[in-house]
């Protein structure tokens, strides 16, 4: 009996690293992996909302920008989890015929990356990955825009210190965002004026 215990727990655990290794050796994405995501085929103001670094979440999702569901990525590869997400955004009607590239990232490259978040009065909040030259709109309809409660206020919350700028203001809605940047869209009040003041956000601009 303990012979047979042994033997049995040998070929689990052999079985355990092939699986293991056909995983490998097949680039299927898990739960902790970054890839690097290109889209094509839309306009470049499109793209820049959507390209970028993301990770494999515990759940083995990916939360992709403007979609309001996660996109499975466990156990797919690259090629056809970029296959899933141009479905995703297929079967949203955000884009017609939109074409994703995907780079799994290994080694040094699977560092941290660089991230923002949008909350408050938007449709759907949370932590997003940086993107070079993002601005404060792009943020903001990245995350579907303001909500039926979203005012003119909008908070954005940089190494500490917090800016209040005006949505109806073009050049605030362009300020272009740092890593680490928070934005919170405040609530609409009845009068909706806005609170900030000038020349404090005028370093920003």
């Amino acid at each position: 009996t303990l012979l047979m215990n042994l033997t049995l727990n040998h070929l689990l655990t052999t079985t355990l690293l092939v699986l293991a290794s056909q995983s490998a050796v097949h680039g299927e994405l898990q739960p902790g992996n970054k890839i690097q995501l290109s889209l094509r085929g839309v306009a470049a103001s499109e793209q820049e909302k959507i390209d970028g670094t993301y990770r494999v979440g515990k759940s083995g999702k990916i939360r992709l920008p403007m979609l309001e569901r996660s996109v499975n990525a466990e156990g797919l590869t690259p090629e056809r989890f970029a296959r899933a997400a141009e479905n995703a955004y297929k079967a949203s009607e955000i884009f017609t015929d939109p074409v994703i590239e995907i780079e799994a990232l290994q080694g040094g490259d699977q560092k941290t990356a660089a991230t923002i978040s949008v909350s408050g009065q938007v449709r759907r909040g949370g932590q997003f990955t940086y993107q070079k030259d993002m601005t404060v709109l792009q943020a903001i309809d990245s995350v579907g825009g303001r909500n039926d409660f979203g005012g003119r206020n909008v908070y954005l919350i940089r190494k500490g210190k917090q800016y209040c700028l005006d949505f109806r203001n073009l050049s605030h809605k362009n300020i272009r965002l740092q890593p680490g940047d928070s934005i919170q869209v405040a609530q609409k009040s009845v009068i909706d004026r806005w609170k900030g003041n000038a020349d404090a956000v005028k370093p920003l601009l």
